[in-house]
């Protein structure tokens, strides 16, 4: 019997010599092990769908309609993950006047593709949008930008991608590139930014008030089954650039950076950084609104898709949410 990752290799040297079997082989494997991701559509696809999810779970709400998502046809057009999901584009009069036309300013219409959503639970309406520019080779990436109203509050998470490395690629890395030095760069900016519109004292108290996080994910040759998000690590911006400067940290074997399970000894998972974020430990605590527009400009300027989502509605207590999640709403 092969092992997994012999007949990973077996498969792409077919598809390799005979390209016209790829999407035969896509199809029977979809049918018994779940959406092969060859192709940047696909992958793109994948990533913004998985942002979705967090962001749905970031808001508490139930995340499992994302497993409807219908994937692209390999080699095929560019199409949002909310433009394929059962339901109702979103309407303004799904929101109060104010928020329709500030998140409409804000993200602007024109965008080649664009889909808009709004989610209910309760008193409380999640507003995701799902934007991009350009076409999926020349996109670099997915930011998730999550914009809590009545905290005022917003987090960035990037997204990067880890691919096997190692003897035998039996391990989950990330080589950081110039884009990389660029993105800490930028989100140095934003942090400082945040920094000068915060209060005196500050409004409220984070563990992490910085907004700007980076989540190192596996680049999956298949989705994840039904509503699961990506495994990976999230990190702070500050805390890649303290692993940077650490010899013998983030440090691949022969010595060159290397960002994965192996060699960081700590980060945030899925499930860690979504309840942080739920209860408010994570984002900022000044005046987020003033700069949001400008976050979405530069996301979609940096030749990167976004994901972008607003929480409306009075915050629920700790104890609520804790209800929810026992109850399984945010999985």
């Amino acid at each position: 019997m092969l092992t997994k990752r012999s007949g990973e290799e077996l498969l792409n040297a077919l598809t390799t010599l005979r390209a016209d079997l790829a999407a035969v082989i896509a199809q029977l494997q979809e049918r018994v092990g779940g959406v092969r991701i060859l192709g940047r559509v696909r992958e793109l696809f994948l990533e913004q769908r998985d942002a979705t999810g967090l962001a749905l779970q970031l808001g508490g709400f139930d995340r499992s309609i994302i497993e409807e998502a219908k994937f692209p046809e390999e080699g095929g057009d560019q199409i949002p993950v909310l433009a394929t999901l059962p339901g109702h584009p979103a309407h303004e009069d799904h929101l109060v006047a104010h928020d329709a036309q500030r998140f409409s300013d804000w993200i602007g219409s024109d965008a080649e593709h664009l889909a808009k959503r709004v989610f209910h639970k309760g008193d409380q309406k999640l507003f995701i949008a799902n934007v991009n520019r350009l076409p999926a080779e020349d996109t670099l990436g997915v930011d998730l930008i999550y914009h809590h109203v009545s905290r005022d509050s917003f987090i960035l998470v990037q997204y990067k991608k880890m691919v096997q490395v190692g003897a035998g690629r039996s391990e989950w890395g990330y080589r950081p590139d110039g884009d990389l030095d660029d993105q800490l760069k930028r989100m140095r900016q934003v942090e400082e930014a945040c920094m000068r519109l915060e209060q005196d004292p500050p409004a409220d108290y984070r563990f992490v008030h910085q907004p700007c996080w980076i989540k190192f994910c596996k680049s999956e040759q298949v989705a994840p089954k039904g509503d699961a998000l990506i495994g990976g690590m999230y990190l702070t911006r500050e805390h890649v650039e303290w692993l940077r400067g650490r010899p013998g940290l983030a440090t691949g074997p022969k010595g060159g950076e290397l960002f994965g399970y192996h060699t960081v000894p700590r980060y945030l998972d899925n499930t860690t950084f979504t309840q942080l974020v739920q209860d408010g430990w994570i984002g900022t605590r000044g005046r987020a609104s003033d700069i949001i527009q400008a976050q979405i400009k530069a996301s979609l300027d940096g030749s990167r898709a976004l994901v972008f989502a607003g929480l409306i509605g009075d915050d629920t207590t700790q104890a609520e949410r804790t209800r929810e999640r026992r109850g399984g709403l945010t999985g």
